[in-house]
């Protein structure tokens, strides 16, 4: 009884986890609803994760990595949280890079404000707004140890099956383009989007699903079925879904995000055991076919648009603005060292450091890694070592992993997948964008699972086979 219980409570983990995909069809999930949404499957999940760690289910973390990477967003968490502790305005005034303030602050504390605390962070709204959408990637990065294999094939196939509606519906939107139901308003006419408002968030999401779809197309593994092996026909029908996500991403006109997703997209082929592909022609013609269909949908969507954008000075332009903002936004972190101007106010914040030479309104720092040190300082560099400790020590978990066999971990696909939103946030927020810094923990929270290892295959594969009562042979090892 005790053991169907853990089940279903898995169970019921594994589908509220694959709900949290559903934000990615309400702009990102950059709406109140959505935000609301994900609060509400964040204590669900949490609730869930307990219970089955307190009934020796599974650990909170997968090994070193994992606790890193936790600790990380814990440490966010905690440093939101402060930001929001109030402090007298004198205080808030000492504090580095908040002195220029003073005038308003001798506004604000009029009778008719009668202001006279402060919270630490600048922006007291933009904080919680973050608070709220770092809330379920911690819950994410707690949850993801406690499911089987089998639960993260499947929700990781669920994320596949999303990018390729992302992706039809992106090329649909080129195909169509008078058809206000494939082409949304704010999408433009000229690119492909999805659902996403911005170009650059929806090449964030295939650029993450890209790897996962090579290896399922050379048949790695399977998302839904319980056999080891996958048929010719799926591998086929899986390699056609590829050839289409990479045709829409490069229809996105996103520079960046086509950089992020043909690295990871090399990536993934190289890593292919393309040796037992080779030996069957009908294989190699297949493998060819995709090939030139992902060419010929990328030069008749896009990939025209996206070589004059980098021609005609598109690229340039770019690079001049980012500089710019970059070198602005280093100022600010100069300026409130190592205290932060809060996490989420860098579009409050950031004004004060914007000189004529870059116009418009900034919200971003088109580098997450920037606008992390901009807003939590001293505490960023730590974040961002622990990231870079478990992200270190997951890769090289997978590469004394990888041997020589004729298969390949779905691990190894999700860590190429976050992968390519590390890459990405080089150049654009995707971390400010909740749908796809949800996607990308639970990628790399997969990449780390015990239950995608080598070690995980194996005891599948066992409990398979005891279930229905199949006497096994030592084998060999498997991906």
């Amino acid at each position: 009884m005790r053991l169907a219980l853990r089940e279903y409570a898995e169970r019921a983990l594994a589908i509220t986890l694959g709900l949290f995909l559903f934000l990615t069809l309400f702009r990102g999930g950059n709406t109140d609803t959505a935000i609301l949404f994900a609060l509400v499957g964040t204590l669900i999940v949490l609730t869930l994760a307990i219970f089955l760690a307190a009934t020796r289910f599974g650990a909170l973390v997968d090994g070193a990595a994992g606790l890193y990477f936790t600790s990380a967003l814990l440490l966010l968490l905690i440093i939101g949280v402060l930001g929001l502790v109030p402090v007298s305005t004198q205080a808030w005034l000492s504090l580095p890079g908040r002195e220029i303030y003073r005038n308003l602050v001798a506004a604000v504390a009029q009778p008719e404000f009668a202001l006279y605390t402060l919270p630490l962070s600048i922006d007291a709204m933009g904080t919680r707004r973050a608070l709220f959408a770092l809330a379920p990637c911690i819950a994410i990065s707690i949850a993801v140890p406690m499911l089987t294999r089998r639960s993260l094939r499947r929700l990781l196939g669920a994320f596949a099956v999303l990018a390729a509606a992302e992706a039809l519906l992106g090329l649909f939107q080129l195909g169509f383009r008078g058809a206000s139901f494939f082409v949304l308003e704010y999408a433009g006419h000229s690119r492909a989007s999805g659902t996403f408002v911005n170009k650059n968030h929806y090449a964030t999401l295939l650029a993450m699903a890209l790897p996962l779809l090579i290896f399922r197309a050379t048949g790695q593994y399977s998302f839904f079925s319980k056999r080891t092996e996958s048929s010719a026909l799926a591998n086929a029908w899986w390699g056609v879904v590829a050839a289409f996500v990479a045709a829409a991403l490069v229809a996105s006109l996103s520079r960046a995000g086509v950089l992020a997703g043909g690295i990871v997209g090399l990536l993934a082929i190289a890593a292919c055991p393309w040796r037992r592909h080779l030996r069957s022609r009908k294989v190699l013609f297949a493998v060819l076919a995709v090939i030139a269909l992902a060419v010929s949908l990328a030069v008749m969507t896009g990939f025209g648009a996206l070589l004059r954008s980098v021609m005609q000075g598109g690229l340039s332009d770019g690079a001049s603005s980012r500089s710019l903002i970059n070198a602005h936004t280093w100022s600010g972190i100069s300026a409130f060292f190592p205290i932060g101007a809060g996490l989420g106010s860098y579009s409050v914040a950031f004004q004060r450091f914007q000189t004529p030479s870059l116009l418009g309104f900034v919200e971003y720092a088109h580098n997450d890694y920037f606008q992390l040190l901009f807003e939590t300082g001293l505490a960023g560099v730590i974040v961002l070592l622990l990231l870079a400790a478990a992200a270190v020590l997951a890769g090289r978990s997978l590469w004394r992993a990888y041997d020589d066999t004729e298969r390949r971990s779905p691990a190894l696909a999700c860590y190429f997948g976050a992968l390519a939103f590390a890459i990405h946030a080089c150049f654009d927020f995707p971390a400010h964008i909740p749908s796809i810094a949800i996607i990308a923990t639970l990628l790399f929270s997969a990449s780390i699972s015990s239950a995608l290892s080598e070690k995980g295959q194996r005891r599948e594969i066992d409990e398979t086979l005891l279930r229905h009562k199949v006497v096994r042979m030592p084998h060999r090892t498997l991906a």
